[in-house]
């Protein structure tokens, strides 16, 4: 309550919880390179961007390990397609940190790769997933031919498994 206070005294925005600060903050402290922690972190303690969680598919949900979403070595860059399923907040979010498969001739729980991406990117298309109750946080997100580049691959590639769990 006293940080709350504070923070409206000073005409401050509330920090953001959710996905940057509780799942990926951790997951580039452990696992990210020098670069990323410095390009991401600051923004995710400021509040100033929003993260959501590709992981989920439609034929992948509570069998993770069986992710399609492909993402094809273009050399310096990986070029994504595929979709995810219940992204919760995906309409707020500014980057979705989202897992891969980057080796679809490897054993299911292995050729997974995590990435990092912007969200609002073009080829990035939303769709919300409607409740019974006619509201919804969660959507549908649909990538078609996204490049993104490898520097923004958390961790070594092909071993986005180990990491997700973390």
């Amino acid at each position: 309550r006293i940080l709350s206070e504070e923070l409206a005294r000073q005409k401050c925005r509330p920090p953001l919880v959710g996905m940057g600060r509780l799942m990926l903050g951790p997951t580039l402290l452990k696992f990210g390179t020098h670069e990323q922690c410095l390009e991401h972190l600051p923004k995710i303690a400021r509040g100033e961007i929003r993260w959501c969680q590709g992981y989920s598919e439609p034929n992948a949900g509570s069998d993770l390990a069986s992710l399609q979403m492909r993402a094809e070595d273009k050399g310096d860059y990986y070029l994504v397609n595929g979709s995810k399923l219940w992204t919760s907040d995906a309409n707020k979010a500014d980057w979705m940190f989202c897992l891969v498969r980057t080796d679809f001739s490897a054993a299911k729980h292995a050729g997974i790769s995590l990435i990092l991406y912007d969200r609002t990117d073009p080829a990035v298309k939303i769709s919300p997933i409607t409740l019974i109750s006619g509201y919804s946080v969660f959507y549908e997100t649909t990538i078609e031919n996204l490049k993104v580049p490898k520097k923004n691959r958390v961790g070594k590639e092909n071993e986005g498994w180990a990491i997700a769990k973390f």
